[in-house]
C-alpha cells in the first residue's frame, strides 16, 4: 500500500511542477483500494483540490485484524495480491501499510477541499456502512451518493461516472 501511496504522491508532485498543469484543479478519483490510497494522500497534500472516494473501505479489516493465522505471503501470492518475489520482507510488514493507509484514520483532514463518496448498493466488498462512516467523520464540504443497483466496480457504472463527472467539474 505504501508503494501505491509514493507513486500517487509523486505523481501529484509531477503534476503540481507541470505547466501545462492548473495546480487549483489537481483532483483525484480512486476506486476501493486506489481510493483508500487516494485519501490518503489528499490528507497529506494540500495540493489535492477535490477528491472522488469510490467503493472506498473505511478500513481494511480483513488485513488488519489480530486474528489471522491464514494469512502468509505465499498465500497472497497465489491469489494474486502480491507479484513481486522480493516484496514484502515479512507479512507485518505488509499488513501495516493497511493499517497505516485505512481511510477512516484520515479522512477528516481532507477537508477544507471538497468530498465525494460514491457508493454502489450493492456492493459485495466494501458494503454501505463503510460509506456512512467515511461520511460521517468527513467534514464539510462533503457529499455521499448511494448508487441504486450499482455493485463494486463503479467504473463500470454509466450513473456513476456521470455524478463523477458532473460534481467534479462543479465551479
Amino acid at each position: 500500500m505504501m508503494g501505491w501511496v509514493r507513486d500517487l504522491e509523486a505523481i501529484i508532485e509531477f503534476l503540481h511542477k507541470t505547466p501545462e498543469v492548473d495546480n487549483s484543479r489537481i483532483y483525484l478519483m480512486g476506486f476501493s483500494g486506489g481510493a483508500a490510497i487516494s485519501a490518503y494522500a489528499a490528507a497529506h497534500s494540500q495540493r489535492v483540490a477535490r477528491l472522488v472516494l469510490c467503493a472506498c473501505p473505511a478500513e481494511f479489516r480483513k488485513f488488519t485484524s489480530p486474528h489471522r493465522e491464514d494469512f502468509s505471503i505465499e498465500h497472497f501470492r497465489q491469489i494474486g495480491l502480491i507479484r513481486d518475489r522480493d516484496f514484502p520482507g515479512s507479512v507485518d510488514e505488509w499488513l501495516n501499510s493497511f493499517r497505516e493507509v485505512n481511510p477512516i484514520r484520515w479522512i477528516d483532514r481532507i477537508a477544507p477541499r471538497p468530498l465525494l463518496i460514491l457508493q454502489g448498493e450493492n456492493d459485495d466488498l466494501v458494503e454501505v456502512e463503510q460509506a456512512w462512516r467515511l461520511y460521517e467523520k468527513a467534514q464539510e464540504p462533503r457529499e455521499i451518493v448511494i448508487i441504486e443497483g450499482a455493485g463494486h466496480r463503479l467504473r463500470l457504472s454509466d450513473k456513476a461516472m456521470a455524478i463523477a463527472l458532473e460534481w467534479l467539474l462543479k465551479p
